[in-house]
């Protein structure tokens, strides 16, 4: 198994983007949760996971999630 960087540059070079941008696009863009967004990328969870609180995306999607409840464009 690699480790959680190995896992990184794969998908890196593999969608020619950067983690913080691919994990964007399913967690928050496509709305995918880390279980089907870790199986879509072909990674563990837990490395799924890891990123996500690395890069905050899960408070960005409940500020965004929030935002749209109040009727706040972004």
């Amino acid at each position: 198994m690699m480790d959680f960087e190995g896992y990184k540059n794969q998908l890196e070079k593999r969608y020619n983007r950067d983690m913080r941008e691919i994990l964007h696009d399913i967690y928050i863009a496509r709305d995918m949760g880390p279980s089907v967004g870790a199986k879509h990328l072909g990674i563990p969870r837990q490395v799924f996971l890891y990123y996500r609180n690395l890069y905050n995306l899960k408070e960005l999607k409940h500020q965004l999630a929030a935002q749209s409840e109040l009727g706040i464009e972004r």
